[in-house]
C-alpha cells in the first residue's frame, strides 16, 4: 500500500494527514501557520515531513496551497496570506525532502475531490465555488480543470459584480469577494451592530428576522446568485457546487435556486445547484488527486 503525506496550507492553519491512495487517512493533524517574512513555513513542511518520514513508508507529498500556481515548477505567483510563498518555487524550498513533490490551487484541489470522490464524479463540466474569507473557484470543463495563464482560472472571486463606483475603487468595493464571502458579510453586519457574530449566530439572528441583519444577508443571498447566475451564462456548466461553513446552512441552495429563478428561470433547468461533500478534507483530498495524476504512468 502506497502512503502520501498531504497538506492544505492556509492562511491561519495548515491540516495535514498521511493517506493511503484511496484518500483514506491514517494520521492527521493540524498547526497554525508560522508567521509570513522569514520563510517558516518551508522550514515547518521540511521538519514535519522528516517527522513523518521516520514513522511511515512515505511514496510521495501533495500539497493543496492559496493562489495561483504553476504546477510544473511549483512557482507561485501570489499567495493570499501565506505571503513567504510568493515568487518561490515551492517544488526548489522543499528539495531536501527527497520525495517526488506536486502542488495545486486550494480551490483547485477542492473542485479535483469533488470530481474523484464528490458531488461531481459524474459531470464531465463543472464549476465549485467556495465561500470563506473571500471567494475561490474552480473550473471543470469538458472532462479537464482549467487553470489558464499563470494558473489564474477559476479566481471568480475578483468578478466584478456592478459598476456603480469609479473603475479604479471597482476591486476593492464591487467584486464577488466583496459583496458574497462569508467574511465580509460578518463585517457589514458588525459595522452596523458593533456585534461581532459567528455564522451560526447570524443565521440564528436571521431566522429570527433581526432587522439588523435580515437586509444584509439578502443582499449577501442576492449576491452570490447573481454572480451563480454569470458563470451559468459564461460556462454552461452541468453543476455549481459550493463549499465553505456557510453552504451548510439547510436552506442555502434554496436561497440561490429562488434567486436564479427572478434572474432568468431557464438558468435552474439547465445548471444544478448543489453544495460540495467534502468539507475540511477537500484540500488534502484534491490535493493527492492531483498527484495521481501527475505520476500516471509510474
Amino acid at each position: 500500500m502506497k502512503r502520501y503525506l498531504v497538506y492544505d496550507v492556509g492562511g491561519t492553519s495548515v491540516k495535514y494527514s498521511v493517506m493511503d491512495e484511496h484518500a483514506n487517512v491514517l494520521e492527521s493533524s493540524s498547526s497554525p501557520t508560522p508567521p509570513q517574512g522569514e520563510g517558516q513555513i518551508f522550514k515547518f513542511i521540511i521538519d514535519t515531513t522528516t517527522k513523518y518520514k521516520n514513522k511511515w513508508e512515505l511514496n510521495g507529498v501533495a500539497l493543496s496551497v492559496p493562489g495561483a500556481v504553476d504546477i510544473k515548477s511549483g512557482y507561485v505567483h501570489y499567495a493570499g496570506q501565506v505571503t513567504d510563498f510568493i515568487g518561490r518555487s515551492i517544488k526548489e524550498e522543499l528539495a531536501d525532502i527527497g520525495l517526488p513533490i506536486e502542488l495545486e490551487n486550494d480551490a483547485n484541489c477542492a473542485t479535483l475531490a469533488e470530481k474523484w470522490k464528490g458531488n461531481a464524479q459524474e459531470c464531465n463540466s463543472f464549476i465549485c465555488v467556495t465561500i470563506g474569507t473571500g471567494i475561490g473557484g474552480g473550473i471543470f470543463l469538458d472532462g479537464k480543470l482549467r487553470r489558464g495563464k499563470k494558473g489564474m482560472a477559476g479566481e471568480v472571486g475578483l468578478m466584478i459584480m456592478n459598476s456603480t463606483e469609479s473603475l479604479d475603487t471597482l476591486v476593492e468595493t464591487s467584486t464577488f469577494s466583496r459583496l458574497g464571502s462569508t467574511w465580509n458579510l460578518l463585517n457589514r453586519v458588525f459595522l452596523k451592530t458593533g456585534e461581532e457574530l459567528t455564522g451560526e449566530e447570524l443565521f440564528d439572528h436571521y431566522h429570527k428576522k433581526d432587522n439588523c441583519v435580515q437586509g444584509e444577508v439578502e443582499a449577501f443571498f442576492d449576491a452570490i446568485a447573481i454572480g451563480t447566475a454569470n458563470l451559468i451564462h459564461t460556462l454552461a456548466p452541468e453543476k455549481v457546487l459550493y463549499g465553505g461553513g456557510i453552504s451548510e446552512q439547510s436552506e442555502f441552495t434554496n436561497h440561490i435556486n429562488e434567486r436564479l429563478k427572478k434572474i432568468r428561470p431557464e438558468i435552474v433547468g439547465m445548471t444544478e445547484i448543489d453544495v460540495c461533500k467534502f468539507r475540511n478534507l477537500a484540500g488534502q483530498i484534491g490535493a493527492l488527486y492531483h498527484f495521481h495524476n501527475c505520476h500516471l504512468k509510474e
